[in-house]
């Protein structure tokens, strides 16, 4: 018997964790550039995925409303606001980081969001 022998699952699984991984390493450059303050790209990762969800809410009151919520509040979607406040503080002597988080609105979404392109 082959202990190191892989099936067709288990490279299905491998290529998923790979995706997964992949994703992950992205949302960074999605939310922001690499040099900018961990707090700020963890902020704008969070707005981006709270604007998601806001968008996947049914109001129905359906299963998938219960998960959309669910997840919301994993990402403390409800405390942007005062996280955006409280960074804007932090970073108030920074030009650079007060201009990209002035791209958020007082709710700590992205003040583009509801523009048309």
């Amino acid at each position: 018997m082959q202990a190191n022998r892989r099936g067709r699952g288990s490279r299905l699984a491998l290529l998923f964790a790979a995706l997964v991984i992949q994703a992950a390493s992205a949302l960074p450059a999605r939310a922001g550039d690499a040099d900018w303050p961990r707090p700020v790209t963890k902020f704008i990762a969070r707005s981006e995925n709270c604007l998601h969800f806001a968008g996947e809410f049914g109001g129905d009151g359906s299963a998938r409303d219960v998960a959309v919520n669910r997840r919301m509040d994993e990402l403390r979607c409800n405390a942007l606001p005062r996280d955006l406040k409280t960074l804007r503080k932090r970073y108030r002597n920074d030009p650079r980081i007060s201009e990209r988080l002035g791209a958020f609105d007082e709710d700590g979404m992205p003040a583009d969001a509801g523009a048309d392109d």
